[in-house]
């Protein structure tokens, strides 16, 4: 009800002093934005007008909108600290210098908190109409696209997407408070898509990514780093290892199970002490996929990459060395990374047993904690509380990848299940491709495209697969599952576009079928001039699914040379 009548900005129970309007020297507002120590504000790079030099010098007003009596203080840009959006999605951020400095208690501490899907925030922005304040709730939704920066914000009912004047806002965790980032952008589906199946959906950048682009903002955050110090690759050497790099970005690329009760998404690598291309390899995916630590885009590191070796941006959450680490100390790392709270009893492990932990962890030297079972027992946990887990062992002798590999196997009767929901989704995937085939659409031409064939061998392998019985059959599953997917998405979409085509098609068809007539009343020579026009137009139209603009121009020419032959006229 909140977010659908309103609430003033300064009837929030959160003390959100930090919230700032951001409005230009003639009133009219243009965005939001939090406030840092005394005298900076963090706000998106869009919100400031661009008055057409490569930093904009305009002077813009900042109001301290819940501190009482506080007057609107002037603000430009600070230097250096001025990121536009780029080409590929990233950036949008922007530092601006206050005239005046305000008390420090009124600040905002960011915080580094995994954007994990389905965490509840709220958003305060100032849209037309609500100058003083309006409130929006929304759920994480997830990374954006495979280098995109920005995070999804699903919004808690169709009243509270953003919209402008919401630019800027501090995005605040629900259950703790804590600033995790802000407010950048929407999207909105076509308007000719039906009303009840339109989607809306905000967009925010966290906190990791914004300090990547202006280092000077990490004096005000708080929260550990994602990544333990002695995993981060400096990026200044190539992929000496392709197939295991690839190996690591495909299990980080992968969507994380969900409705798999009893089957966990455990992966274990052993990288010996002296393999040094594979433990590279590792430390340069891990640093790769941190948002705080991967501009993505056009870095070097990025482009020059090989294929398939990069992973997406935000799909490691926390990577730990627990190299002489207890499970306690360990356990202590993941819940501060979630800022992890328990009732009663506040010990690490409590903290990690009474809370959901969907993180993506990679754990680097199992076999050298302190004491590896009872670390591999640690790790059954986060597994059953949601975790997506790679545990990296150093010895292939070791007791510790034993004890994983026994205790991460799934139950034979969870696998036979999922194989047989496969089938009968294969089955269906099959029927839609038959269908599409059956309408005339032609096969993809792209090399790897998968198809309903491939998809039945494969399922007949996955059936006969050594290691049906072990954890790793999981990752092989759930590959096949995504490549299901994708041909049932595929065929899909192929008759959504046939039949949202068809109209423009036949009408194409009519008016290429009228202008056709009039070739009989032409002379030999113009006839050899019109027919191979005639024909690339026939064709354009033969193609299921249709590419229509081509298929208009294909048409148009031929229209336009019928017209300007000597004999031609409109029937």
């Amino acid at each position: 009800m909140e977010a659908e009548m309103g609430i003033t900005a300064n009837a929030t129970s959160s003390g959100g002093t930090w919230r700032v309007r951001i409005r230009s020297s003639a009133g009219d507002v243009l965005g939001a934005g939090v406030l840092l120590g005394s005298d900076t504000v963090l706000t998106c790079a869009h919100v400031i007008p661009d008055d057409g030099l490569p930093v904009p010098a305009t002077e813009v007003l900042v109001d301290l909108v819940e501190v009482a009596d506080a007057e609107p203080v002037p603000a430009r840009v600070a230097d250096g600290c001025w990121v536009p959006q780029r080409s590929d999605g990233c950036g949008d951020v922007a530092l601006l210098r206050l005239g005046r400095p305000q008390p420090a208690e009124h600040a905002a501490p960011l915080y580094r908190l995994p954007p994990v899907l389905g965490r509840p925030v709220w958003m305060g922005g100032f849209p037309k109409g609500l100058d003083n304040g309006h409130y929006l709730r929304a759920k994480t939704a997830g990374r954006v696209g495979p280098r995109a920066e920005w995070v999804g914000l699903d919004p808690k009912s169709r009243r509270d997407v953003v919209r402008r004047g919401f630019s800027g806002a501090g995005v605040e965790d629900e259950a703790t408070r804590h600033v995790i980032g802000v407010v950048v952008s929407r999207y909105d589906d076509p308007v000719d898509i039906p009303s009840a199946e339109r989607l809306s959906v905000s967009y925010m950048i966290p906190v990791e990514t914004i300090v990547r682009h202006l280092p000077v903002v990490h004096r005000w955050v708080r929260g550990d780093p994602g990544v333990d110090r002695p995993l981060v690759s400096r990026l200044t050497t190539g992929v000496q290892d392709i197939g295991f790099a690839q190996r690591l970005a495909v299990w980080l690329r992968r969507e994380p199970l969900t409705g798999r009760a009893g089957i966990t998404d455990v992966e274990t690598v052993v990288i010996e002490d002296d393999d040094h291309a594979r433990y590279e390899a590792l430390s340069r995916a891990i640093t790769l996929a941190d948002r705080e630590l991967s501009g993505g885009g056009p870095d070097h590191a990025v482009s020059a990459a090989p294929h398939g070796t990069v992973p997406p941006l935000g799909s490691v959450d926390l990577a730990i060395d627990v190299t002489g680490r207890t499970d306690t100390e360990v356990a202590l790392r993941v819940a501060d990374r979630m800022d992890l709270r328990s009732p009663g009893d506040t010990s690490p492990l409590s903290r990690v047993r009474a809370n959901a932990v969907p993180l993506t962890i990679v754990a680097v030297g199992v076999d050298r904690a302190r004491d590896p079972q009872a670390l591999v027992g640690f790790m059954k946990l986060l597994a059953d509380r949601g975790g997506r887990l790679m545990l990296v062992f150093r010895d292939p002798r070791s007791r510790g990848l034993r004890l994983a590999e026994r205790l991460f196997r799934p139950e034979a009767a969870r696998i036979d299940a999922w194989l047989d929901e496969l089938a009968g989704r294969v089955a269906l995937a099959a029927g839609r491709e038959h269908e599409a085939a059956g309408r005339g659409a032609r096969r993809s031409s792209s090399s790897d495209a998968e198809d309903a064939t491939a998809l039945r061998i494969n399922l007949t392998r996955l059936r006969s697969d050594p290691e049906l019985r072990s954890h790793r059959i999981v990752a092989k599953l759930a590959a096949f599952e995504h490549s299901v997917r994708t041909v049932a998405e595929r065929a899909e979409e192929t008759l959504r576009v046939i039949d949202a085509q068809q109209p423009a098609v036949q009408e194409l068809k009519w008016q290429l079928v009228s202008y056709t007539a009039m070739l009989g009343s032409k002379a030999e020579s113009e006839r050899a001039e019109l027919i191979p026009l005639h024909r690339a137009a026939v064709r354009m139209l033969a193609e299921v699914p249709c590419d229509l603009p081509e298929a208009r121009r294909a048409v148009d020419r031929f229209v336009a040379a019928v017209h300007t032959s000597p004999e031609g006229e409109a029937p």
